[in-house]
This record gives structure tokens, sequence and C-alpha cells, in this order.
């Protein structure tokens, strides 16, 4: 279908089309996905500018930021038409975005004072109300800086720029995979959505200093109740060797626009592009061809690798995210509380469920190097190599750091015979289901 230009619509025909997607959106007629693909399109010339200049400065701050851009999906902009029955849907201001990942939140304020000062050299205004979500979070949690730009060539379209650390980020995403995997809203509805896995994630929210005993002692219970580690981490593994070897076979980090698809399963497929017009077209047509009711985003990114991508985009490709490893130290700190103050029945839940984990993540992390050993791509190319081998190294490292910790701690000690005693059953019991295992 051929998208017309946006100049043939009136503020008035868009107020209209709010309406009419209002009074029936689950039967939208295809001349209206067309107007809100052409406001989509209208965006593609003030958001590159915005782009290309906010990408140099972060990379002048910090080396090691992730900077991407994406349109907002037509599912999302119906769902904010919902939500918002005042919204006039071509005067949003988040139809376009640009997002700077940074490696800390004082990386974050320095490009955004950086912003803030040289205005007057940049292509485009800082305009409206700035939200600094790291000084005063959300209820959720939730941490960023949100800024809207226009050009200064008179174009009066808002793009809005976010700010985040890769904490805040990783925070960011793992709500999304909740609401993916448990099917529940928590981004949309907060705690209506689901009390308990709001709290989890308001908790995880907090810097590890600022987290109680008895709020680690939450997080735990929660993770355990929900069987959250294990259930993320059963996609995860799967999804991220799955991924990985799309990447390395289409060779996918030639391109700079990449479309991800991901359905109900949360099974990821993606398809790279040179140039912004032909995946623009490529995503309308996945859109209204969408009849298994995916979830599919057009995004940019330069340089792109797979690291990059996976971290800018953990939501979509379910890739391994480093909360949960936050999510692990915390129940083995609880682990360890409970058996430093003899609480029995409590210490043989969270080391039981601790060993669980460590024995699922263990197998997945032998069929990996098992996988990076039998990837021809791998072996033909220093780069893929490079990366694959960095990850895996850090991924053993996080979790050995933690293993080793909190071993070290579970000592014998006279004082708590009761828990050591239960502490070395489960670890028989787990050393032979392992032997069983591997004669299997």
């Amino acid at each position: 279908m051929d998208v017309p230009d946006i100049s043939q619509y009136s503020n008035k025909q868009f107020r209209r089309l709010g309406d009419r997607i209002r009074a029936n959106p689950g039967a939208i007629a295809d001349d209206d996905l067309l107007m809100l693909q052409s406001l989509r399109l209208s965006y593609k010339q003030p958001l590159g500018v915005i782009y290309n200049s906010i990408e140099k400065s972060a990379r002048r701050v910090d080396k090691e930021s992730i900077c991407t851009y994406r349109v907002k999906r037509i599912e999302s902009i119906i769902s904010k038409l919902l939500r918002f029955p005042e919204m006039q849907v071509n005067r949003a201001e988040d139809i376009a975005g640009c997002r700077c990942i940074m490696s800390s939140t004082e990386k974050v304020y320095e490009l955004f004072n950086k912003l803030m000062r040289n205005q007057d050299k940049l292509p485009y205004t800082i305009k409206g109300v700035i939200h600094d979500y790291i000084a005063e979070p959300k209820e959720s949690g939730y941490r960023s800086i949100h800024i809207n730009a226009v050009l200064k060539d008179g174009d009066n379209r808002r793009v809005e720029i976010q700010l985040r650390s890769l904490e805040h980020h990783n925070w960011a995403t793992l709500v999304e995979i909740t609401d993916l995997l448990f099917k529940t809203r928590i981004k949309e509805y907060g705690r209506k959505a689901n009390d308990e896995l709001f709290e989890l994630h308001r908790l995880l929210s907090k810097p590890d200093a600022e987290l109680s005993k008895s709020e680690k002692y939450r997080i735990a219970d929660v993770a355990i109740k929900y069987q959250y580690i294990n259930r993320l981490g059963e996609v995860f593994a799967q999804n991220y060797l799955d991924v990985r070897e799309q990447w390395n076979k289409m060779r996918l980090m030639r391109f700079e626009f990449f479309l991800v698809m991901t359905g109900s399963d949360g099974v990821p497929d993606f398809l790279g592009y040179h140039a912004f017009d032909e995946a623009e077209k490529n995503y309308f047509e996945e859109f209204v061809n969408n009849t298994e009711n995916r979830n599919i985003i057009m995004t940019h990114l330069q340089k792109a690798s797979f690291t990059k991508i996976s971290i800018a985009y953990s939501n979509y490709f379910l890739t391994f995210n480093n909360t949960l490893t936050r999510l692990l130290l915390y129940l083995s700190e609880a682990t360890v509380n409970s058996y430093r103050q003899n609480k029995v029945r409590a210490f043989a839940r969270y080391y039981e469920s601790f060993l669980q984990i460590l024995s699922f993540w263990y197998s997945k992390q032998l069929l990996e190097v098992e996988k990076f050993r039998l990837d021809q791509n791998v072996k033909k190319s220093l780069l893929l190599r490079t990366e694959w081998t960095s990850s895996i190294n850090s991924g053993v490292q996080a979790l050995q750091q933690i293993v080793v910790m909190m071993h070290r701690q579970l000592k014998f000690n006279p004082l708590y015979v009761a828990p050591y005693i239960i502490k070395k059953r489960l670890q028989n019991r787990y050393r032979r289901l392992y032997a069983e295992s591997e004669a299997n």
C-alpha cells in the first residue's frame, strides 16, 4: 500500500482519526492505518538529524554509550490513544524518540549538562518541561531523564530524548520482560496489574546500598513464589543461543536498521536493512499482515554488534539481563542470613532454590560453550569470536563470584549445626542428580 504524505491531512482529520480508533479499536480501517503510518514517516527527517547529533555528543562523553532511535509502534500509538481520551494523535510528544544508554549515572548527567550548555551549537532546541526521573523516580522505580527536542529549521515535530544509565535500562527492560512472560501489564497499570511483581521491581530499582535485609528477603520470597529466575532463565537461555546463531549466520552487524519481531512465546526473529525507507516499508507490511499478533519494532543502531543490540532491546531479544544477577545475589544473601539466624526451614527453602538455579545455569553454560565450539560463522570471524568469548567469560565470572562469596559464609559452626546438616544433604542430593544427568 502506498502511504500518503502527511500534508494531505488536517488537524481536524487527525482528531476524527483518534475518535474512530477509540470507538472501535479492534477493527481499524486500512485508510486509518495509512494515516498512522503517514504520521510515523513524517518524523524521519527530524529524528535522523537529532539522533546523529546526540549520538556524537554521547560518544564524546562515554565511549561505551549505546544510542538507538525508534518510531513508536502503531500498536503503542493505538494503546496510548485509548489510555488518554483527550490526546490528539498528531500532537503526541513521543511518536519518535532517541535513547542514550550510558555506562553510569554520572555519565548521564555529564551528557545532560553538556546538552543544556551547548544548545546554541546544536541543530535542535530543547522544548517544554524536562522530567528528571533519576532525581525524582516514579513510584514504580523508573529512572531516566526525558527531554523534548525540535529542529531549529522550523519543523515543530517533537522528538523525545531519553538519557539513562545501563543499570536503569536493565531495570526498565526487565519490567517489559515480566509483562511479556507473566501476562501482566505492570508498565501500563503499575501495582494494579500485579501487586507482588510490581513490588519486586520497585525494590530492584533501588541501589543495593539502600535495600534493607527485610527488603532483600522480600525480593527472594517473591522470586521463589513465582519461580521468577527459573522462568526467565529458561526462556533467556534458549533465546540467547538462537538469537546469537541468527545474528552470526545473517552477519547482521553489517546493517544499521533492524526489524525485531516476537510472539507470545517470546521467540524473536529479526531482519537487517541498510536504509530507513526500506526498513519502514517492511515494518508496515509486517504490521498489516500480522495475523499472529506479534510485537514488531523498527530501530536504528550505529556500529551494531550482538552485545549492543541485545542490551538495547533485551525485552525483545529476551537475553540475559544483569538485573537477574542481582536477584541471584539477594537470594544468596537471604540464604546466608537465614543460616546465621538458625532459621532452618527458611534456610532449606532459600538454599534449595539457589542450588536449583545454579544447576540450571551451569547446564546452560555448558550448552553455550558447546554451541560456541560448533558455530562455523564464529570460526571464520575474529570479531564474532572475540565478542562471544568475552560474553561467556563475564557470565561465568559473575556467577562464580556469587557462589564463592556465599559458600565462604556457610562454613561449619557449632552455633549453626542444624542448617549445616541441611546444607550438606542438599549438596549431596544435587551432586547425585548432576552425576545421573551426566551418565545419561
